[in-house]
């Protein structure tokens, strides 16, 4: 019998989103999936300001969407986490595991007493009697920090993932991972931007940039002189009433030139990742988050980077009963649910 899947629940700086899923005869089904706004502050450079608010925003998506599996996957980003491709001599994973603390003291650049690492073979023969091995690293402090909020919440944080990771369990489950070329994998949230690369199959870079779709909000705040929560409306608003149009362009013009700065940013990434790679040439990004749909954003990534952008859709290979989704909203929804439905697909045993 397949092990029971955990619940996702992806704790962004803006917002939580939930995901469950089961496995059944047919494939994998969504048996929930939502997502909750956080007021402002309530997380800040990846650490928790205000736990109390942060437990009950838990409670509540968990209430509201009946979720009685209490077990869930959270992941970290950022600052908090070293993910590093290394290379050491051919071992079993047994070896591995006895050596991994002492080997991740040359990588690691904190004191190997305040991180919890862990590593994953990627490639058993490397050559020359080497093998690959993903390094990661977290600051057990944060772990701890989104661990205690989870737990006073009345939920198990059993699985603690990376996001870059469970972007690419939600890429792997709905779409097939190409062999023979290399695919980016981008997914832009409220305050991190994450990068997983994907060449020949196998994870090949990661990286987290600390900027996001909260630099909309605070031009569109700025410029306009009104609060956070203002600012963000108007960043979502769809009106098209004459009184706003000349508001609406240039919430646009500022959209267009803060999506330039980010894909600035996502450019220097995949440049030094072109420098230090074989596989150099990416032939499609995979975009997601909740700024991905930021005007001028696909455009421009097309246009400087010279590949194919495409939307991730994390529910592609998921069945979704129509009886008890809105499938308009939950497609509206889509671009958010990466990382949630990625951790989603964890299940109880795994490391």
């Amino acid at each position: 019998m397949a092990a029971q899947h955990v619940v996702g629940l992806d704790i962004g700086t803006s917002s939580i989103k939930v995901c469950q899923l089961k496995a059944t005869k047919k494939g994998t089904q969504l048996v929930a999936f939502d997502s909750i706004m956080l007021p402002p502050d309530t997380i800040r450079d990846g650490q928790v300001m205000h736990a109390p608010q942060l437990s009950e925003r838990i409670q509540e998506v968990f209430g509201l969407n009946k979720i009685r599996n209490r077990r869930v996957a959270i992941s970290l980003s950022g600052n908090s986490v070293i993910i590093k491709k290394i290379s050491l001599p051919e071992m079993t994973v047994e070896e591995l595991e006895d050596s991994i603390q002492w080997e991740a003291e040359q990588y690691i650049p904190f004191d190997i007493k305040d991180v919890n690492v862990d590593a994953q073979i990627i490639n058993p023969s490397a050559g020359q009697g080497q093998m690959d091995v993903l390094l990661v690293a977290a600051k057990r402090a944060i772990i701890d920090e989104f661990a205690e909020v989870v737990r006073d919440a009345r939920i198990d944080p059993a699985v603690v993932d990376v996001d870059a990771f469970a972007l690419y369990n939600c890429f792997e489950l709905n779409h097939e991972v190409p062999r023979d070329e290399t695919v980016a994998l981008v997914n832009i949230g409220a305050s991190t931007i994450n990068i997983h690369i994907v060449a020949g199959g196998m994870s090949a870079f990661t990286r987290d940039i600390t900027t996001g779709g909260n630099l909309l909000t605070e031009e569109i705040s700025k410029q306009f002189a009104v609060p956070w929560e203002e600012a963000e409306h108007m960043k979502t608003s769809s009106e098209t009433t004459l009184s706003m149009s000349g508001v609406l362009r240039e919430v646009q013009r500022i959209s267009e030139r803060v999506s330039e700065q980010m894909v600035s940013e996502i450019q220097r990434s995949l440049d030094f990742f072109a420098a230090t790679s074989m596989n150099a040439e990416i032939s499609t990004i995979y975009l997601s988050g909740g700024a991905a749909l930021q005007t001028g954003l696909i455009e421009g990534l097309e246009r400087r980077l010279g590949a194919e952008v495409r939307a991730i859709n994390p529910f592609q290979n998921v069945f979704v009963d129509p009886k008890k989704f809105d499938l308009a909203s939950l497609q509206r929804m889509a671009p958010i649910a990466a990382v949630a439905v990625g951790l989603g697909c964890r299940a109880r045993g795994d490391r």
